[in-house]
């Protein structure tokens, strides 16, 4: 069951870790090319001069060798806290410290902490009385939810900006990177053995912390609707999104396979008819979460959430067609079906970019 449940983690954290890798190296590559302070996309600086580096990277430095510290002296005092315990206190203070001295490499760091604390402590809970592994993905879809409506909410105040850009963009991209990880069949077999185990409230700790973030989430959104700090298609896209992993959450052990024995990689057994039923949708849930992100980088006018959304949701159809397509599909039919949808796509975009361009004229026009 652990081995089942870091294996999946590891696959799902691979999509935004990458992608945040990309957008890291799209910054450093046009490092001539910075916004100003004045400008309106400063806030895609990751720094503003090579100062300004250096003493973040320094900063970040300083925070991992205080947790070296205390790991070593937990060490000398017999282990008296586990290392768990001593990740979420580093995770916690650079946080504080990242809010306190507005810095985004420790910011991120310390993110990242939190999200392997998650992992490491959700996954030890659910050994001790065989709590099904999916508990421990919801939490994190959960958490990647909240992080989405959080950084929503840091957007409308100047100096937390750039903070909100990494909230969002970690919240989109592991929400993607789990619907794109499930849609896969390599995907449906985990979430078939995920299912295995007992219901997640066996475990006080799990239970209290799912409902931590669900209320979380609740709360901020209801919040950010009120003030109209989100949209009506955000409210229903995160409302969809939570109902959707709180009742995989609650699922019972799934039998997606007809014949058990072929659950592996290489196998050819034929998926049930519950099977069915999530394997679409998870794949139509995963298409409209990358369609979603292409209007949103329309309405941010961000080119880069754009292209990048674009360039993996023609991924996301190049892997189904692998996945599923290859032998239970006739391949003419496929790619009819993808023409038709990459022809809807194209003229979507296209009417957004029309729609951007009278936008952007019309506000010309009143300057003038």
């Amino acid at each position: 069951m652990e081995i089942i449940l870091y294996s999946v983690i590891m696959e799902i954290l691979i999509w935004p870790i990458i992608i945040i890798g990309l957008l890291i190296f799209f910054l450093a590559r046009h490092k001539n090319k910075k916004h100003s302070l004045q400008s309106d996309k400063w806030y895609l600086n990751i720094s503003f001069s090579k100062e300004d580096a250096v003493s973040q990277l320094f900063l970040l430095l300083s925070l991992i060798f205080f947790g070296i510290t205390l790991l070593s002296f937990n060490r000398d005092i017999g282990n008296l806290f586990s290392w768990r315990t001593i990740l979420l206190i580093i995770s916690a203070l650079g946080l504080i410290s990242a809010y306190y001295f507005k810095i985004i490499y420790t910011f991120i760091f310390s993110l990242i902490g939190l999200v392997w604390w998650w992992i490491e402590q959700a996954g030890k809970w659910s050994q001790i009385n065989g709590i099904k592994s999916s508990a421990v993905l919801v939490g994190l879809a959960f958490a990647a939810l909240l992080s989405y409506i959080v950084g929503r909410l840091h957007e409308k105040k100047i100096k937390l900006k750039r903070f909100a850009l990494v909230y969002l963009t970690i919240g989109m991209l592991s929400v993607s990177g789990i619907l794109f990880f499930f849609s896969t069949k390599i995907g449906i077999i985990s979430f078939n053995n995920m299912t295995d185990g007992t219901p997640f409230f066996k475990s006080w700790q799990i239970t209290l912390s799912l409902i931590i973030l669900a209320l979380s989430i609740i709360g901020t959104t209801i919040y950010s609707t009120i003030k109209k700090l989100i949209s009506p298609l955000e409210t229903a896209t995160a409302s969809a999104l939570l109902t959707l992993f709180s009742i995989i959450a609650f699922l019972p052990k799934q039998n997606l396979f007809i014949h058990n024995h072929g659950l592996s990689l290489l196998g050819r057994s034929s998926l049930s008819g519950t099977g069915i039923f999530w394997a679409l949708t998870f794949n139509f849930t995963a298409v409209l979460a990358l369609l979603g992100l292409i209007f949103w980088g329309y309405s941010r006018r961000e080119d880069w959430i754009i292209n990048l959304s674009a360039f993996f949701l023609f991924l996301l159809i190049i892997v189904e067609y692998f996945n599923w397509f290859f032998t239970l599909l006739n391949r003419s039919i496929f790619f009819i079906g993808a023409g038709i949808l990459f022809f809807v796509v194209g003229w979507l975009m296209e009417k957004g970019r029309r729609r951007l361009l009278k936008e952007m004229e019309s506000e010309s026009q009143q300057i003038l």
